[in-house]
């Protein structure tokens, strides 16, 4: 999807209705209080007494937060590979304000500094900061080493995503709350998963070609 320039605006669609998914019910219920995004369902997990007593803490709440984070990575990696220096930035500049939000209330800074919750978003903001700067200094590698760096990172979003679901079950069923899988966490993995797939087959197809270069080369 990134060998081509129509290919490259289409891995950024797929990568913004991504997010987009995030901040889409990952959990339905009949009632709209608990029909919730990855966001606000990270947010309430970090208020249950069982999510401040796990080591380390607040694992499900983190795990639920990561998939964002991946994306911010993600889109950090694609901005390498546009060809408009001017259209880079802006990416970069996107990933950049993504990443901030998960910045903490400015009672981080007084008397709230203690507080789990808000370390912890402090992390997942310098996290994503220190991927995109990460992934400025990737561009000199490779493209097909990029592309499966960037697929990485998108599996591993789901993988933590999922994994966060799986450990919020729980905690709902606990307060006797019967909820389904919501459409936000099926499409942002569908389109995550559809994304890494093209870009390994490119890095594959493009390994190939190579080889077949350097063996006529040789002959």
């Amino acid at each position: 999807m990134r060998g081509s320039r129509a290919g490259w605006w289409l891995t950024l669609a797929a990568l913004t209705l991504a997010l987009m998914c995030y901040y889409l019910p990952w959990y339905s219920h009949a009632t709209a209080a608990f029909t919730l995004h990855a966001y606000d369902l990270a947010e309430w997990t970090s208020l249950h007494p069982a999510v401040r007593a796990e080591v380390p803490g607040l694992l499900t709440s983190f795990l639920l937060r990561l998939p964002q984070v991946t994306l911010v990575w993600a889109t950090a990696l694609l901005a390498n590979s546009g060809r408009d220096p001017r259209l880079r930035t802006v990416v970069r500049g996107v990933a950049v304000l993504v990443a901030l939000r998960f910045l903490p209330p400015r009672e981080f800074l007084g008397a709230a500094s203690g507080d789990p919750n808000y370390r912890q978003m402090a992390l997942l903001t310098g996290l994503g900061l220190a991927g995109i700067v990460l992934a400025m200094l990737a561009q000199r590698l490779p493209e097909r080493w990029q592309a499966a760096i960037t697929a990485g990172v998108l599996l591993l979003g789901v993988l933590v995503g999922w994994w966060g679901l799986t450990r919020t079950r729980p905690l709902l069923d606990n307060f006797q709350i019967e909820v389904n899988i919501g459409f936000g966490a099926v499409g942002y993995s569908l389109l995550c998963l559809a994304v890494a797939g093209v870009l390994l087959g490119q890095g594959m197809s493009g390994r190939r070609s190579a080889g077949q270069a350097e063996t006529k080369k040789g002959g």
